[in-house]
């Protein structure tokens, strides 16, 4: 009889984590071949030597391109290339993270990072080949970013700072940083594909302010960003998609009409108060407003609610059009929400 009950338990509980997954995102992609390309230039990066200056600076030029031109001006902010002290402010700064051991750590935790991440990253494209076939795919590009930058985008190219994605149990540095617990959590690899794809949609579409920017155009717009990264990763787990943990993720769900009932009774959704609009779909640990267990973001959670329940009730609505869809009253019209 024990044995019986077990087996059917572990029967229950696969049952329960297929009904789980969010099959109706998950669309064929199996036919979709891409092969994306990768430049690797914090290998590069932490060879240099101030005695062959012109030979690396021509090197990283020639190879890294305008990504190059980004990492001195935007990464790193050291300027020109072609500034006479540029060698010796870019040696200065290997040299200090090399005394940190930061290359040694690059090295361990990303030993082989095409074959450790590329597949994940390249079933992502593939996803958004399916939603946007004319759409081109970037070259991925690594990059030490001295903890400024997860993900930064360029025309045809994309850059990710590895050492963003190093683990926060395991690496100390983030405490001596600054970043706060809520931050670290998010400092893993498998937030890479995440990050990637939400920087695509924020490029691609990015938030229009020009013509209204009230709570509803925020938390609306926050949704459909949540409601691109499901169809770009279906397989992926929502903890990682919201960049919730899984309580924070439970507290969400199961407080849903609280948080629009709130928000409906304090009529929020046509307000331009912008300290009431951050508390819902800033960054932070949990939202303020309810206990400190509350998930964070939550305007953006109901805002998710109100477009999945727009694209349920209206099926021929393409991912592309959603996305284009700049009238955040007719979204609400048309989701007929009522949780």
């Amino acid at each position: 009889m024990k044995n019986i009950f077990y087996i059917s338990v572990l029967v229950l509980l696969f049952a329960s984590s297929c009904k789980n997954k969010n099959n109706k995102y998950d669309v064929d992609v199996s036919n979709i071949n891409i092969k994306i390309k990768t430049k690797h230039f914090e290998k590069d990066l932490f060879k240099f030597n101030v005695d062959s200056s012109d030979f690396y600076i021509n090197y990283y030029k020639q190879k890294y391109g305008e990504f190059f031109k980004l990492f001195n001006y935007q990464i790193v902010e050291m300027g020109s290339c072609e500034d006479p002290n540029y060698g010796k402010n870019l040696d200065l700064f290997v040299r200090y993270w090399k005394t940190e051991g930061m290359f040694d750590v690059l090295k361990k935790e990303f030993p082989n990072f095409d074959k450790e991440q590329l597949p994940k990253i390249e079933d992502a494209f593939k996803h958004y080949k399916y939603y946007f076939p004319n759409n081109y795919i970037p070259e991925i590009y690594t990059f030490f970013s001295s903890f400024g930058y997860s993900v930064v985008t360029l025309d045809s190219v994309m850059g990710v700072g590895i050492d963003k994605y190093l683990g926060w149990k395991n690496f100390n540095l983030y405490d001596k940083v600054g970043f706060s617990m809520y931050q670290k959590r998010r400092m893993t690899k498998e937030m890479i594909p995440v990050d990637l794809m939400r920087s695509i949609a924020e490029s691609d579409y990015p938030f229009d302010n020009t013509n209204s920017d009230n709570f509803l155009d925020n938390i609306i717009y926050e949704g459909k960003m949540q409601y691109y990264l499901n169809c770009m990763l279906p397989n992926t787990a929502d903890t990682l998609k919201w960049r919730y943990t899984e309580k924070q993720l439970s507290w969400a769900v199961k407080y849903e009409t609280k948080i629009w009932n709130y928000i409906a009774e304090k009529r929020l959704l046509f307000s331009t108060d912008k300290n009431e609009i951050r508390k819902f779909v800033g960054d932070a640990p949990y939202t303020s407003i309810f206990a400190d267990v509350s998930a964070p973001r939550a305007g953006a959670f109901i805002g998710f609610k109100i477009v999945e329940n727009y694209m349920i009730k209206n099926p021929k609505i393409s991912l592309k059009e959603l996305m284009e869809e700049k009238d955040a009253r007719k979204i609400l019209a048309g989701a007929k929400y009522n949780p």
